[in-house]
């Protein structure tokens, strides 16, 4: 797991770690100013970004308001 101080910074580093290792990388915000990457694996707690595979954000599953 890796912290950043903001979500593009998180999600550019996602992105391109699931890009290059092939695998499954989870984004979430764990207070202000730190976002998270992580594996599926590990425990997350906070609110979830997005989930990167291949260098794509996959569907959640959930809709906007």
């Amino acid at each position: 797991m890796n912290t950043y101080q903001t979500a593009s910074q998180a999600t550019g580093v996602a992105r391109t770690l699931s890009k290059s290792s092939a695998c499954t990388i989870v984004v979430y915000q764990a207070g202000p100013s730190k976002y998270v990457t992580a594996r599926p694996n590990d425990a997350v707690s906070g609110l979830v970004i997005g989930v990167y595979r291949n260098g794509y954000l996959l569907p959640t599953g959930q809709r906007a308001a």
